[in-house]
């Protein structure tokens, strides 16, 4: 599909863009030479107000002699202000999104015919939101059940285990205690029967999260299910890789060699692409809900996360700070907020059983 571009009484160039594939556009532009000469008196400017040319002081040196001393280098820089410029203008005028950088194929000047440039970019999916109140979910239900309680105790009688010599005194035998109540006093507890009320309580608090896990996973793939739209390859290679290195840190801290790690990488490529290819979409698809929904940031919820990071990473706040401001990761704090707020806000607009 070919759009023309909007009439404009400031347009400096003229863009035909061109949908080449899904979430790429193609664009043709060509800029007059009349629009570039004022780009080029600026840029001859800049390097007149800087040149040192001998016999002359700095900043003094003739807008001629100037222009015959440095002329590729003005040359190029007046080239690239202006592909810069009229990449943004084509990007403004025909509303495009990009998720990446403008990236131009070919280039051609002449000083009788102005710039004409070929480029590619990604943009964000074009898609129409379905249906996402009330979706249908089944929670699993909280339930400790005698067999949990018993795994549990014996879990903590294993870490009360203690090495006592044997009868003939000459090696030394572990030996679980009972689980009684001199156990349960052990471990802080004034009764076994208060120590399985508090490991009945941790049970349950760990299956209400599992829950909510459960319910949120089951939740974002019926909103992958209700949509169907191509996402930007390039994000998702970039989210792969991602995925790709974390696995790899895992594989290390688990243990697994070095020189195996890269063969258990290669089995699970597929499926790290899939994994990537549905966040990436995932994403989407909640920044278009939360659009949608006002869904919105607010400082104090920026400063609360920061804090909660500072704990996580045993970091002072104002470090922490410093260095979201010095790596420019605000937005993606911002954006994660965002997304955490948006599936509460569907979590609450579910019909769950």
């Amino acid at each position: 599909m070919v759009r023309k571009p909007a009439a404009s009484a400031k347009r400096t160039s003229s863009a035909t863009v061109t949908e080449t594939a899904p979430c790429q556009k193609s664009l043709r532009l060509h800029v007059a030479t009349d629009a570039i000469a004022p780009v080029r008196a600026a840029v001859l400017a800049e390097f007149q107000r800087r040149a040192t040319l001998p016999g002359f002081r700095k900043g003094k040196a003739p807008a001629g002699l100037v222009e015959r001393q440095y002329a590729n280098d003005i040359q190029e820089e007046t080239l690239h202000r202006v592909t810069k410029q009229a990449v943004e203008e084509a990007v403004r005028e025909h509303a495009l999104k990009p998720v990446g950088p403008v990236e131009v194929s070919t280039t051609h000047y002449s000083d009788t015919d102005g710039l004409t440039l070929e480029a590619t970019v990604e943009v964000e999916p074009s898609f129409t939101l379905a249906s996402y109140t009330g979706i249908p979910l089944t929670a699993q239900p909280v339930e400790v059940t005698p067999q949990d309680m018993e795994r549990a105790l014996a879990a903590l009688q294993e870490s009360m285990a203690q090495l006592v010599p044997d009868k003939a005194g000459q090696a030394k035998e572990r030996r679980l205690p009972p689980i009684d109540d001199e156990l349960a006093k052990d471990l802080g507890y004034e009764h076994l029967d208060a120590l399985k009320a508090h490991v009945d309580a941790k049970l349950r608090e760990r299956q209400r999260a599992a829950q909510a896990q459960a319910l949120e996973a089951a939740l974002c793939e019926e909103l992958l299910k209700r949509h169907a739209f191509e996402v930007p390859p390039r994000l998702v290679e970039r989210q792969t890789d991602r995925l790709t290195r974390e696995f790899t840190v895992r594989l290390l801290l688990s243990g697994t060699p070095e020189t195996q790690v890269q063969e258990e990488v290669g089995k699970f490529t597929e499926q790290l692409r899939t994994s990537a290819a549905r966040q990436v979409k995932l994403t989407f698809l909640l920044d278009r809900i939360a659009e949608q929904e006002s869904v919105t940031v607010t400082q104090d919820e920026l400063v609360k996360r920061l804090w909660q990071l500072a704990r996580r990473w045993d970091q002072d706040p104002a470090e922490v700070r410093k260095r979201f401001d010095a790596e420019g990761l605000w937005p993606s704090v911002v954006s994660a907020i965002r997304q955490e707020k948006t599936v509460a806000f569907l979590m609450g607009a579910a019909s769950i059983a």
